[in-house]
């Protein structure tokens, strides 16, 4: 069956409404909210095509269908579009990042709090601390804001995750460099099925430091929680006061490696 350009268009608003509301999207809905050019039929069709071929799931009792792992990845590689930090947004990161603190780890705890406030999610940052990899999390009780982890059995998963802090922190440091996103299932370990990460590698007067990121539900705003995990991971540098020491410090850790 082929992916037509007006099933990835309906797939696309699907994954997007189903972000905004976190409910089943149905084709009335769709045909309502999103200018499509097509009737509720057709879209039913469509609907009905993309669930057989592995994009939409069908949740019991309900009319309306959610995007499965597989929709994320296709809306996260080819369908979102860029995400832009508007200037007072990006103006306001900067003043608060621009702190002058001169102790690493404050730094580092200072940017995964604020990236937990912006994004309303759990933040976590790793760092190398001379042969140590150390995880910093933050804001942990905001995951649970979320409709999906009202799930007992979602939130215990999740608690298990952050209370086994030697594997949690292994899984996250391990990491592919750069930008990466896993969603559900791509996800090293089991009990992070249910659950998105977005990590930037951040780096402190040029020197690989750690991973920035979010761990949150498969439905989350990808494009905007990735432009500020990639933000604040480039401007983490500003947290940080970069005096002659502190240099020092740095380049000692690589030479005891």
């Amino acid at each position: 069956m082929e992916l037509t350009e007006r099933k990835l268009k309906i797939l696309q608003a699907i994954v997007t409404d189903f972000i905004n509301t976190a409910e089943p999207v149905g084709s009335r809905t769709l045909a309502k909210r999103y200018e499509l050019g097509v009737s509720p039929a057709t879209i039913r069709n469509e609907m009905s095509d993309l669930e057989e071929m592995g994009f939409l799931t069908h949740p019991h009792a309900s009319a309306g269908r959610v995007p499965s792992d597989k929709a994320y990845r296709m809306y996260v590689n080819n369908l979102m579009d860029k995400y832009e930090l508007p200037t007072e947004e990006k103006t306001r990161i900067s003043n608060q990042m621009n702190t002058g603190i001169s102790e690493l780890k404050t730094a580092i705890r200072h940017a995964s709090e604020m990236l937990s406030e912006l994004t309303n999610l759990t933040s976590f940052a790793t760092y190398e601390d001379r042969s140590e990899i150390d995880l910093i999390l933050e804001g942990m009780t905001r995951i649970f804001a979320q409709p999906e982890f009202n799930s007992i059995d979602r939130a215990k998963n999740f608690l298990q995750m952050v209370d086994d802090r030697d594997h949690l922190t292994k899984a996250l440091s391990t990491r592919d460099e750069g930008v990466s996103i896993t969603i559900g299932e791509e996800n090293s370990t089991e009990i992070m099925a249910d659950s998105a990460v977005i990590t930037a590698t951040y780096h402190i007067d040029g020197r690989y430091v750690g991973k920035l990121g979010v761990i949150g539900p498969t439905r989350m705003n990808y494009s905007e929680v990735m432009t500020l995990v990639e933000y604040l991971s480039n401007n983490l540098n500003q947290a940080f006061k970069v005096e002659p020491n502190n240099i020092k410090s740095l380049k000692q850790g690589d030479e005891d490696e």
